[in-house]
């Protein structure tokens, strides 16, 4: 498939909806891509790549660049890191208070 007939055919679901790997029961595509030598793009799930480092390096880059928590966990959340990714794959306590600051802030995950 290719990446025009991609977007095609996604544009005709809701753009809130989460993307899984091949149900529901499967992995959750959290780093949307990879690209390739040769110009392929690769879906990743969770599966496929430590998303623990994956977080822990998204929330130290967001401290040292001085990005706002609001706009950190607004990014996070768009890109599939939702409070409860969060508190499976990274900390509990952290995912926990993800969730409470993105229902105080008006954050949809």
């Amino acid at each position: 498939m290719k990446v025009k007939e991609l977007i095609r055919q996604l544009k005709e679901f809701d753009p809130e909806a989460r993307v899984f790997a091949d149900s529901e029961q499967c992995d959750e595509i959290l780093c949307s891509f990879a690209f390739t030598d040769n110009g392929n793009v690769v879906l990743e799930h969770a599966g496929q790549f430590d998303v623990k480092s994956e977080i822990g390096q998204m929330l130290d880059d967001y401290l040292e660049d001085g990005v706002d928590e609001t706009d950190a966990y607004t990014e996070m959340c768009d890109k599939g890191f939702t409070p409860d990714v969060v508190s499976w794959f990274y900390d509990k306590w952290v995912g926990e208070h993800m969730k409470k600051y993105c229902e105080e802030h008006g954050i949809d995950y």
